[in-house]
């Protein structure tokens, strides 16, 4: 019996053999080219497509060094940077003097902020003298985290241009003429300056910015920016803003403390308005990662010039938040609540004297790497002291504010954004009552050394 049944038995086994080294050869065959294909949406910049083409082979091709270092690379470049470190930590695990691996795995540390991390494989890249290329593309990252870390001198500027519609340039009511009671209920024209306009617009915004670091732990710094609005035809209603701002900066472990002094001038039709001076300070505390929170407090003088009757002062206080959540819209949202008071200098405006309540939540959304959803919404209450002269009741004002845009990159350091702005403010004194839809496009480019 075992010598009959000996020939069927081994030819059996040798013809599963056979399959099994066929269906593994073809198999290979198959992998060696999903990684082909995958090398080439890498160097085509399409990251996320080999990403996803090369994730569901990660269990059973981990430890080939080919396919790890192609799959490190798709995902630290689709956003996916920690799956991306741990391929790439096998790749260096066999070859360690990999410089392709070294220098992904030091770009996913510095994504993850892991910034210690990555600088020390980053100068392990450097210690192995890398072509020209490499090292120029090292050293720039090297430079970007000490900007990151602050322990090196920055400067920042930026230039903007945008078109868009304003509904309501004048931020007036829109009526023509008011019932006064102080005057016994008699109309007042409001006059042309008074009323509700709308009009097409054109801005310009450019700024400067620069940070020096005093110790590991202090910094100075200070900017300038400023912008200027120009309506189509309603000349009497152009505006621009010149800001001022310097500081310090102090970091200890995960919170940053910041003081500053600010100075604004805000100039209507091209003739000075009004100014605001004064200071600020913040505590923000980086729980992790993904949360920080703080408290500021802000001080300004106001001063419109030419009426010096509602010169004020204002104290606000506040506490803010973020979080960022982990997702493939990487989705961020963020808020503050604040409150405060706004006192005039003049004993005899004691009815322009206000109570300020308000709050503000945004978000983010990031589609791929070059678009992002940004919105936002506010609430700002004010309510005043004393009954206003000419109207005979409290002012009490209730403001509202939403945004929506759109932020496109099409390319480094440029952006093109596309908004619309709605503002309500609902007062118990009718010329004090607008709404208001501002609808824009504004490109931008942003400058760093």
């Amino acid at each position: 019996m075992y010598l009959l049944n000996r020939r069927p038995v081994s030819y059996l086994t040798s013809t599963f053999l056979l399959l099994v080294v066929v269906y593994s050869t073809l198999s290979l065959a198959a992998s060696d080219q999903t990684l082909t294909e995958a090398g080439s949406l890498i160097r085509n910049g399409d990251f996320k497509a080999a990403y996803q083409l090369l994730e569901p082979l990660e269990a059973a091709r981990a430890g080939d060094v080919n396919y790890d270092y192609l799959f490190g690379v798709a995902a630290v470049e689709s956003g996916n940077p920690t799956r991306g470190a741990f391929a790439l930590e096998r790749v260096l695990a066999i070859d360690p003097n990999n410089n392709d691996a070294r220098a992904e795995m030091a770009k996913a540390h510095f994504i993850l902020g892991e910034n210690e991390a990555s600088k020390a494989e980053f100068n392990n890249v450097l210690a192995q003298n890398p072509d020209a290329e490499t090292k120029k593309t090292v050293e720039k990252l090297l430079t970007a985290i000490q900007k990151i870390d602050g322990t090196t001198t920055t400067f920042g500027a930026y230039l903007e241009f945008g078109l868009g519609y304003d509904s309501n340039v004048s931020s007036a009511p829109g009526i023509t003429s008011v019932s006064v009671p102080i005057f016994g209920g008699a109309l007042l024209d409001l006059g042309s300056g008074g009323n509700e306009k709308s009009d097409n617009f054109m801005s310009l915004a450019g700024g400067l910015s620069f940070r020096h670091p005093l110790t590991s732990q202090l910094a100075t710094f200070g900017s300038i920016g400023g912008n200027q609005k120009i309506n189509g035809s309603e000349l009497d209603f152009d505006t621009s803003n010149l800001d001022f701002n310097a500081g310090l900066q102090y970091r200890l472990d995960q919170n940053n403390f910041t003081v500053a002094v600010q100075d604004n001038h805000f100039d209507l039709n091209d003739e000075a308005f009004r100014r605001a001076y004064g200071g600020s300070a913040q505590w923000l505390h980086n729980f992790d990662a993904n949360n920080q929170a703080g408290i500021y407090a802000q001080y300004s003088r106001l001063k419109f010039i030419g009426n010096d009757f509602r010169n004020a002062e204002r104290s606000i206080i506040g506490i803010n938040g973020a979080h960022v959540f982990n997702g493939d819209f990487n989705p961020v949202v963020f808020g503050s609540l604040y409150g405060g008071r706004e006192n005039t200098r003049n004993s005899q405006a004691d009815f322009l004297d206000q109570d300020i309540v308000g709050m503000r939540l945004g978000g983010q959304l990031s589609f791929a790497s070059r678009w992002q959803l940004l919105g936002s919404l506010a609430v700002e209450l004010r309510d005043n002291d004393e009954q206003d002269l000419a109207f005979l009741t409290k002012r009490k004002d209730r403001q509202y504010d939403a945004s929506l845009g759109l932020n496109f990159i099409p390319a480094r350091d440029w952006s093109i954004k596309p908004q619309i702005t709605y503002t309500k403010n609902d007062s118990n004194i009718v010329i004090n009552d607008f709404d208001r839809t501002i609808v824009s496009v504004t490109a931008r480019k942003d400058f760093s050394w």
